[in-house]
């Protein structure tokens, strides 16, 4: 077997996905147009982190985001929806490639057949140099000051790491995102009035008594890390909207099954579908689960086994005004040698 490229290793995954009757239940009919539309986007010199979206209740659907840690200067993706941010490829090119756990990508809308523009994502972590730059690449300069005045009040074991924005939406917010440290999820899953103490020092207002038991219960019931969401429109202000992504922690594909089955992922599931935010599409999610490597010859004339794997991530928890919203669940999508030298 030839080695395939990213594209066509991301086709191989996608299928994996789907296969057995599950592409209708979680991802509906955009899951082929995320077939027909995300090469161009998939560019490197290695595989990107792809992520794949659905829905847990509701019509279904599929989303996909492509982060890159390792371009080359020049690097392009030449598709309509991204049209505008190269600029943003070649400044990560250049100033960001040998910073460790630095990313930049797209998120791709492909729920309705024409795709908007897509939008940008950033992981600085703690090189906040790096923000203002960034959203100068993609043409919001302003954007940065939300993003650098909001990591500034963050409580201790709240940091900021990442975040998201529509290009060309002046109006639109700004997706902001972290990850709790450990002993801070251990003690906000005992604890609402610690989280309403955070809530209170951000300046999030849209919560009730109920929102924060929710909270609470789902953190203490997250079997690995939990990051966390909020929303800065352009005057500064915090939106309405709060999420957590509830990690499985589930460290081979092997283990999935019985996570979902009987483990973590089962009673965070569970959860989910008792509070009325997952239907049972979720128990399809195990057998969407896929490792399989196979003998490549490498470009050199060489043979290397190349592995395609498909694993579920975590679980998207949101309120919007303090009411709790269909949860998402994120695949990760990966494929590489593994016998690099």
């Amino acid at each position: 077997m030839k080695e395939p490229s990213f594209a066509d290793s991301l086709q191989v995954l996608l299928l994996q996905a789907a296969d057995e009757g599950r592409g209708p239940v979680l991802f509906g009919e955009s899951c082929k147009r995320v077939a027909r539309e995300t090469g161009p986007f998939m560019i490197g010199n290695s595989f990107p982190s792809v992520y794949l979206e659905c829905p847990l209740a509701g019509e279904p659907f599929m989303d996909i985001t492509v982060l890159y840690s390792d371009i080359d200067r020049g690097s392009r993706v030449d598709h309509q929806a991204a049209e505008g941010a190269n600029g943003m490829l070649e400044w990560f090119a250049r100033d960001c490639v040998s910073r460790e756990s630095v990313c930049c990508g797209f998120e791709l809308d492909v729920k309705n057949p024409a795709l908007p523009a897509a939008a940008v994502h950033f992981q600085p972590r703690a090189d906040t140099e790096l923000v203002r730059p960034f959203c100068e690449s993609v043409g919001e300069p302003e954007r940065a000051d939300l993003y650098l005045n909001l990591a500034a009040r963050m409580p201790e074991g709240w940091p900021l790491s990442f975040f998201g924005m529509f290009r060309g939406r002046p109006g639109s917010p700004l997706r902001v995102c972290g990850y709790l440290s450990e002993d801070e999820k251990e003690a906000c899953g005992q604890d609402t009035a610690r989280i309403k103490c955070v809530f209170d020092t951000v300046g999030f207002s849209a919560y009730d008594e109920e929102m924060l038991d929710e909270v609470c219960g789902f953190m203490r019931e997250t079997p690995g890390a939990v990051d966390f969401q909020f929303d800065v429109y352009p005057d500064g202000s915090i939106g309405d909207t709060f999420a957590i992504d509830a990690q499985f922690a589930i460290e081979q594909p092997g283990a999935v099954k019985e996570s979902f089955e009987s483990g973590g992922a089962h009673g965070l599931m569970r959860m989910m579908e008792e509070k009325g935010i997952a239907d049972e599409r979720w128990k399809l999610v195990p057998e969407a689960a896929f490792a399989s490597a196979l003998p490549v010859n490498r470009a050199d004339g060489s043979v290397g086994k190349y592995a395609f794997v498909l694993m579920p991530q975590w679980a998207k928890v949101r309120w919007s005004k303090g009411v709790l919203q269909p949860a998402k669940m994120y695949f990760l999508a990966n494929a590489s040698f593994v016998d690099e030298r």
